[in-house]
């Protein structure tokens, strides 16, 4: 489990990770979010999952791609 630093997110590789909440037994695990691409995951998920460079490519992007997710969401055609 992580200790001090915020992880990276594992989708988008943002920096600016928040912890959601900790297990009712202290150091258990931790779930983190991602505000940038509201990705979220529990410290104790396997590393092919927390670990941005283990990480499924097939699902990963970037956070500026998440304005053409947004726009197309919101009934706009690409761009």
């Amino acid at each position: 489990m992580m200790t001090g630093k915020l992880p990276m997110c594992p989708r988008c590789e943002t920096d600016k990770t928040e912890e959601l909440t900790k297990s009712p037994d202290p150091g258990v695990w931790v779930i983190y979010r991602c505000p940038t691409c509201f990705f979220a995951w529990r410290s104790t998920e396997p590393d092919f999952i927390t670990d941005p460079k283990k990480y499924d490519p097939n699902f990963k992007f970037k956070p500026e791609d998440m304005a053409t997710f947004q726009s197309r969401a919101n009934g706009a055609g690409p761009h």
